[in-house]
């Protein structure tokens, strides 16, 4: 038994910010590449969050020449820079060298949605760069300060009089911390394009100083054009002329764009508050479920039965190209990384508006109705008869096994563990008959 002693010396507590660089999965989700473009994420969700409560409309984004560094740019508030009154010192260093600190968690209307609600996102950024620059523009003021693996190495500057307002982040990830500190280019434009989709009205421009390029991601046409580009990535025809879309401006604001295509995959992208939840979740789970409820309710509504069929979730779901983006007060995200939604209620809320709503549109538009469920009775045929070709594969490996056994070797009679031996023999004469 060992003899170790174990008293309070041996407790180590992780003060400010060290938590983050002793475990950075825990708030990236790693530290490959991308943990590392998790770090640009987080500081333009913060961005967006201006946007989406009325206090900005551009975001700049810049991969600068050597692309192991990042500035994000936004039009909004700025970052507080006065005293706290009980910490005494400027918002600004609390809210970046602090977790779970910021105006997300206070209990006013500063934020009435927002992506970054764990409170951890520059803070976390700051924690896991070497160098990070934060300069605000508030109050006619142009104020900065620098830290360094998250901690301050200069005070709060008022550098001078200034026109506009808004905050602009510079960050180097840390190379002790990160695989590569190397970004992609490709990987950050096609994000920034997608979130464009979504906020319709935000200007998004991506500058690429390695390409020496610089785009206008904006796409006013917003979820029902961005449904079109991944019908057309997908290469196969749409089955209906046009798709369909809701939209709910009232309460927690809802919308969704989806068509059935002749592809077998099933493409679903999924968005809260402008952030992408590639794990799915509630709000997904809602859609899923509305959906087949709809598509159910218009074949027994029409009695459209093929004897000895039965339709699945997943023959519902075959070919279909859906986008679902909701905003939600206060969203529960499973991790820091925002990949799931884990709000309960969202499950029902999303599947009682998109239910009815699509039932009507199908009653409504019979051709288009029709040209869908012909195209989930084809899956499901399709599947039924892939399941019965694999049963029949199955029954003739199995004799085929049995039948094409080297001359010296004898198949079992029972596939049973106890019931069968294993005789190792040398010489055909010691084999026996």
């Amino acid at each position: 038994m060992s003899t170790a002693t174990y008293t309070a010396k041996d407790i180590g507590v992780l003060e400010g910010l060290e938590p983050v660089r002793k475990r950075p999965s825990m708030y990236i989700g790693g530290v490959d590449a991308k943990g590392l473009h998790h770090l640009v994420w987080e500081i333009v969700d913060n961005a967006v969050d201006e946007y989406l409560n009325g206090f900005a409309d551009a975001i700049t984004v810049t991969l600068h020449k050597n692309g192991d560094a990042v500035t994000v740019s936004d039009n909004g508030r700025g970052i507080p820079v006065d005293l706290h009154p009980k910490y005494k010192r400027p918002a600004l260093e609390l809210i970046l060298t602090t977790l779970h600190s910021g105006a997300k968690f206070g209990d006013g209307e500063v934020y009435f949605h927002s992506g970054g609600l764990h409170g951890v996102g520059s803070s976390v950024v700051n924690a896991l760069s070497r160098k990070l620059i934060a300069t605000i523009h508030r109050d006619g003021f142009e104020w900065q300060q620098t830290f360094r693996r998250g901690k301050p190495v200069t005070e709060l500057q008022k550098l001078g009089p200034c026109r506009g307002h808004g905050t602009t982040i510079y960050f180097e990830p840390d190379p002790d911390i990160f695989k590569t500190t190397q970004f992609d280019s490709k990987w950050i434009r096609e994000h920034l394009e997608s979130m464009s989709y979504i906020h319709s009205g935000l200007k998004i421009t991506f500058k690429d100083e390695i390409a020496k390029e610089t785009y206008d991601l904006t796409h006013a046409g917003g979820i029902p054009e961005f449904l079109q580009r991944l019908i057309a990535e997908g290469q196969k025809p749409a089955v209906t002329e046009t798709p369909f879309t809701l939209v709910r401006n009232n309460g927690e604001k809802m919308e969704v764009a989806l068509q059935w295509t002749e592809s077998t995959d099933e493409v679903i992208r999924s968005y809260v508050n402008g952030i992408r939840t590639s794990a799915g979740g509630t709000h997904e789970a809602g859609l899923k479920s509305g959906i087949a409820k709809a598509i159910r309710n218009y074949m027994e509504t029409h009695e459209v039965k093929v004897k000895g069929l039965t339709i699945t979730a997943e023959d519902i779901r075959e070919g279909l190209v859906a986008i679902l983006s909701v905003f939600v007060r206060e969203p529960m995200f499973q991790g820091q990384t925002k990949e799931k939604l884990n709000n309960p209620e969202m499950t029902a809320a999303v599947d009682g508006w998109i239910r009815p709503a699509l039932e009507s549109w199908l009653n409504a538009n019979r051709t288009a109705a029709d040209q869908i469920v012909g195209r989930i009775v084809l899956a499901a045929k399709a599947r039924l008869a892939s399941r019965e070709a694999a049963s029949e594969v199955k029954r003739k490996s199995a004799t085929q096994r049995r039948l094409n056994l080297p001359g010296k070797l004898a198949d079992c009679k029972s596939t049973s563990l106890d019931e069968s031996e294993l005789f190792l023999v040398e010489g055909d004469s010691a084999g026996g008959s």
